[in-house]
């Protein structure tokens, strides 16, 4: 079987990964695999790989490149890398609108017949505005956006995108959910009889290890800071590297320094220590996530020995309960009293205008109907979920409960909650069993297979209304002020 994956790039991490894990997982089925991207990959794997530069990001400073010439240069590159055409064509999001030309290209293949996967890890509807215009400058017929067929299938991450396409029309033959595989990280697993490292000063350290970018929910990793115990630290590991980023982060890091929370920032650049020796060190892992895809914050802490604590993304990690790995430490929301706020009103002036952007940036009109159901989503009784609040109303809300003697008896939950070993150890097995390479290749190839046991002569294809998708990812209830 020959296999051509096609990506934007293969720069280290995110999709790359995927596409070496992919690759090295396929070798025990003899698969003849190849990947082409839009620059040169850089990595070390055993990959075969070829450049066709139409298949980089589409930017202002791009020429129109026809979706033809595009396919003619692919087919080229893939014939000389695999010697003859693919059997199979396995392109990475086609969706996304990082590429003007690649969703017409798609429609090219499908017409033709070929045996397609398309697998989506991230969608342009999906508080990408800007993606999905490019989408539609490039696109020429929108039909090409999702098709779906006997020989043209799409493969997800989670259950949450799984549901969204199917709700949409697609046929659950046509569709696959394809968690990314999962490995042990160097270094993680301690050498027996040896101690964890602890960092002076942070001996009882509640580690948020990530980027702190706002869907990161910094404001709520804050409130918990505000709210530890003696002896305990809050710290996360790295500043967020986009430019843009840094002015929002930079307010967290001076309110955290004015009210003089046990918060310290950029952790692994702080200590001497490696990522491994740094989770080691950690009492826990917490996460305040208001958004993640495939979910990988809440099985990494197990990976590593630990526990994790936080905020839970039900619609995320519904696959991880499924497979055993039990999250008893989260929370699906976080209660403080509307009144820390400023009342009701505080927190519609926020939600109707960013509402209505959000919208408006999709070319979409928003009414009362949906800022009442963005209202209602957040808001429960007296109360409100504080990851539906922005910056401001957070930052103004731990300045309150900084100024009360009981803070703790005002919120739900009113602490943390706290996993034990054996919790952590019975979820690492789980993850162990289910989300390793071997499985992944056991999945992918079954979809491969599934695809080209289809004959060309019935490769005809349908696809789905690209407005149901939207729909699903602009419902008002799942409105979140840190995703504007």
């Amino acid at each position: 079987m020959r296999v051509a994956i096609i990506h934007y790039h293969l720069k280290p991490g995110g999709v790359t990964r995927i596409v070496e894990s992919a690759a090295e997982a396929l070798a025990a089925y003899g698969v003849d695999l190849c990947a082409i991207s839009g620059e040169p990959y850089t990595g070390g794997a055993e990959l075969k790989t070829g450049v066709v530069s139409g298949l980089g990001y589409t930017t202002e400073e791009s020429e129109y490149i026809d979706p033809k010439y595009l396919l003619h240069e692919l087919k080229a590159e893939a014939k000389e890398l695999l010697g003859g055409e693919p059997d199979l064509w396995h392109i990475h999001n086609h969706s996304l609108g990082k590429n003007a030309v690649l969703p017409d290209l798609v429609g090219l293949l499908v017409r033709e017949g070929a045996a397609v996967l398309l697998q989506v890890h991230d969608f342009a509807e999906d508080g990408r505005p800007g993606n999905y215009q490019l989408v539609g400058e490039g696109i020429a017929d929108w039909k090409n956006l999702y098709p779906y067929g006997p020989r043209v299938h799409t493969a997800v991450l989670n259950r949450r995108d799984e549901s969204i396409l199917s709700g949409a029309g697609m046929p659950a033959e046509c569709l696959h959910l394809l968690p990314n595989p999962v490995s042990v990280p160097h270094g993680a697993v301690a050498r027996p009889g040896s101690e964890p490292p602890k960092i002076a000063g942070m001996e009882r350290l509640f580690l948020y290890p990530t980027r702190a970018i706002r869907r990161k929910n910094m404001g709520e990793f804050l409130c918990w800071a505000a709210l530890a115990r003696e002896g305990e630290t809050f710290a996360t590991t790295l500043a967020p590297a986009n430019p843009t980023a840094r002015p929002v982060y930079e307010r967290w890091v001076a309110l955290a320094k004015e009210l003089e929370l046990p918060a310290v920032f950029e952790l692994a650049q702080a200590v001497d220590l490696s990522f491994p020796e740094v989770m080691a060190a950690a009492e826990t892992v917490v996460t305040t996530s208001v958004a993640e895809g495939f979910g990988m914050a809440f099985l990494e802490p197990f990976l590593f020995g630990k526990t994790l604590c936080g905020r839970d993304l039900p619609d995320i990690t519904g696959d991880f309960f499924k497979a055993g790995v039990r999250l008893s430490g989260l929370y699906d929301r976080l209660d403080v009293p509307l009144e820390w706020i400023g009342g009701a009103g505080e927190l519609r002036a926020k939600i109707a205008p960013s509402l209505a952007a959000s919208y408006a940036a999709y070319g979409r009109e928003c009414g009362p109907r949906e800022i009442a159901a963005a209202l209602a989503a957040a808001v429960d009784g007296e109360r409100v979920d504080f990851g539906r609040l922005d910056e401001d109303l957070q930052a103004r809300a731990i300045r309150h409960l900084r100024s009360l003697s009981d803070p703790a008896s005002e919120i739900l939950p009113p602490a943390l909650v706290r996993q034990d070993a054996t919790t952590a150890e019975a979820n690492r097995a789980a993850i162990a069993e289910h989300f390793n390479l071997k499985q992944y290749g056991q999945r992918l190839v079954g979809i491969y297979g599934k695809i080209l046991s289809a004959p060309a002569s019935v490769a005809g294809s349908e696809s789905l209304d690209p407005a149901r998708v939207l729909d699903a990812f602009l419902d008002p209830a799942r409105f979140c002020l840190l995703r504007t």
